[in-house]
């Protein structure tokens, strides 16, 4: 939850990771992002991708130990914005089959827990998803809340 990643476990045992709405709320419109290699051994705290924003520069760290088994180049290559359009979704960065799934889970937080803490973070930092607030009469927003 510190480095502001989301997992979400497959049916095939790989896991899921992306930038949480907090995150892209506060770096703002995604210009680029860089991917290491599907195949990729990586370990816990490593990098998966260079993530270039209009205001900030830097790594997208693996919350767990593993392989990179697939991450979303074409995606980002269709829409650069889809990690600020739909972080949960078709915002996905990286796919990743854990090697040491059973050590490294108990760190991952879920439920009730990483939304009590989310809420905190939100508010330590005045996070304010303008995506999600209603656009003015006769215009229309971007997701970090430029027109």
């Amino acid at each position: 939850m510190d480095r502001d990643v989301w997992a979400r476990v497959e049916r095939d045992g790989t896991v899921t990771l992306g930038m949480t709405d907090p995150a892209q709320t506060r770096c703002g419109k995604v210009v680029s992002v860089r991917f290491k290699p599907v195949g990729r051994r990586v370990a816990l705290g490593q990098s998966l991708a260079t993530i270039e924003s209009a205001k900030w520069v830097g790594p997208f760290p693996a919350p767990l130990s593993g392989v990179i088994a697939a991450n979303n180049e074409a995606g980002f290559k269709a829409d650069i914005l889809a990690a600020n359009r739909d972080p949960y979704g078709a915002g996905w960065l990286v796919r990743l089959q854990p090697s040491a799934w059973e050590a490294e889970r108990a760190r991952l937080l879920t439920g009730a827990v990483a939304a009590e803490r989310y809420r905190a973070r939100i508010d330590q930092h005045r996070v304010t998803c303008m995506r999600c607030a209603p656009a003015p009469a006769g215009g229309t927003e971007g997701p970090d809340g430029e027109g």
